[in-house]
């Protein structure tokens, strides 16, 4: 069964729901239904269900064949999706069989790393929200990212529950509009004393770190993360089509 969606952006949400299926397996012989037939389990138009499969099939997680129709891809994995932030880092880990907590801390500062004010196009004094959001599987940790944003692009004070949202779910909140994509750079790093404290790893093993920049529809850059991870628990996985 594929539940109903709802609200703006029905392609998105669509997405959202097949993807939900499908790493629910809910999909006999990882097979999906005509469009006719997922439109009407979803309540929409086969055009949105039509962009939803899309989308999907750029991002490798369907392959689709006038002969074969829509199918799963048969290398998916909850962290190539991850990855490409179709689904949040809380899924991917317990797609993988973990109990997750996470523990956030949200602050303003004026003095955030040089990159940060360069990544999010702002001035030195300029006041960001860093948000430290830090994912514990299994009561170890395993993810610590930290997020920017500039307080400016709030239409108003936002709460710490707000806060600890994924930038993906801050739609409603920022001025210009919610993150319509992202840009992800991997890059190997060695854990500094903040990376050894809050991941547990020892001092210069090697790690990764994703920059990850939130874009609006207008190509306005909306935040930027630093994503720490504990690849003993999480391993990402990249997808290239052959077109």
């Amino acid at each position: 069964m594929v539940l109903p969606v709802g609200g703006a952006s029905l392609a998105n949400r669509a997405r959202e729901s097949i993807l939900h299926s499908i790493l629910e397996r809910r999909f006999e012989d990882s097979r999906l239904p005509p469009e006719n037939e997922l439109a009407d389990m979803l309540g929409v138009s086969r055009t949105t269900v039509r962009s939803a499969l899309q989308s999907l099939e750029q991002h490798g997680v369907l392959t689709r064949s006038p002969r074969r129709g829509t199918q799963v891809h048969g290398r998916l994995s909850p962290s190539m999706v991850a990855l490409q932030r179709l689904i949040g880092f809380t899924r991917m880990l317990e797609e993988q069989g973990y109990t997750v907590e996470t523990l956030t801390n949200a602050r303003t500062t004026t003095t955030p790393p040089d990159e940060v004010l360069k990544a999010l196009g702002a001035t030195k004094g300029t006041p960001v929200y860093a948000i430290d959001r830090l994912f514990v599987a299994s009561g170890k940790p395993a993810i610590w990212a930290i997020n920017y944003i500039r307080t400016d692009l709030f239409a108003e004070a936002p709460t710490e529950e707000q806060l600890a949202q994924s930038p993906f779910d801050m739609g409603d909140l920022l001025i210009g509009g919610g993150v319509d994509q992202a840009l992800v750079e991997l890059v190997p790093r060695k854990a500094t004393k903040e990376v050894v404290k809050h991941l547990g790893l020892k001092p210069a093993e090697a790690y990764l770190l994703l920059k990850e920049f939130h874009f609006s529809e207008s190509g306005e850059v909306l935040g930027f993360s630093l994503i720490h991870v504990n690849d003993h628990f999480v391993r990402f996985r990249l997808h290239r089509g052959g077109r």
